[in-house]
């Protein structure tokens, strides 16, 4: 099988989410794929080093279309855990570090703050208003 077809998607659940702060990221991966496989697909791809892959075979299941009596079957899937040495990232699939969290919240707040200083209560109307006799005063040349 070819390596380039291997992996299918990036699972981006918040379980997964949470697990790639430690190194482990889930794939949906082809259902004819192993585990050999798997990781050479993923080194090759990502360019790190993979120390475990655990496979979970999801069967498949049947849901029933509201309003009408019929059942569908819903493909099942294969999807891989995989583990990475520890120091090496996915970079398109880690999260975000909390220091860059951290300094745009505290940029939003400064943003809002100034905003909200700047525009003074009013109606609705008197703003609109307000917008269209300061723009008439420019034209006239006050």
């Amino acid at each position: 099988m070819n390596n380039a077809f291997v992996i299918k998607e990036a699972i981006l659940s918040e379980k997964a989410h949470d697990q790639m702060a430690r190194g482990i990221y889930s794939f949906r991966v082809d259902t004819r794929s192993n585990k050999k496989q798997i990781a050479s697909a993923v080194k090759r791809q990502f360019g790190v080093d993979v120390i475990s892959v655990n496979i979970i075979a999801q069967s498949p299941k049947k849901r029933r279309i509201t309003g009408t009596r019929r059942e569908v079957e819903v493909a099942g899937a294969k999807k891989a855990v995989v583990k990475v040495k520890s120091g090496q990232t996915i970079a398109l699939l880690s999260p975000k570090t909390e220091a860059k969290k951290e300094k745009s919240k505290s940029d939003k707040v400064t943003k809002k703050s100034e905003e909200k200083s700047e525009i003074k209560k009013r109606g609705l109307l008197s703003k609109i208003r307000g917008n269209k006799s300061t723009k008439r005063k420019e034209k006239t040349g006050d």
